[in-house]
């Protein structure tokens, strides 16, 4: 998987982990999925060699900065 796709499904994880946890509650097994879900792509994303530079970069996109 590429750095830029990697970035984006970790950025698009934590989006949803964030809605979930705001929807359901942070103690919710909705939340605690999402956030568990979002850790691992954001390991994901660091195993393909992404760095905090990637993360931001991608976050600013989606913000249309």
């Amino acid at each position: 998987m590429s750095k830029k796709k990697a970035a984006a499904r970790a950025v698009d994880a934590g989006t949803v982990a964030a809605q979930a946890v705001n929807d359901y509650g942070l103690g919710s097994t909705q939340a605690l999925g999402a956030l568990a879900a979002a850790n691992q792509a954001t390991e994901d994303a660091r195993a393909a060699g992404c760095t905090k530079a990637d993360f931001d970069a991608e976050h600013d996109n989606r913000q249309g900065n």
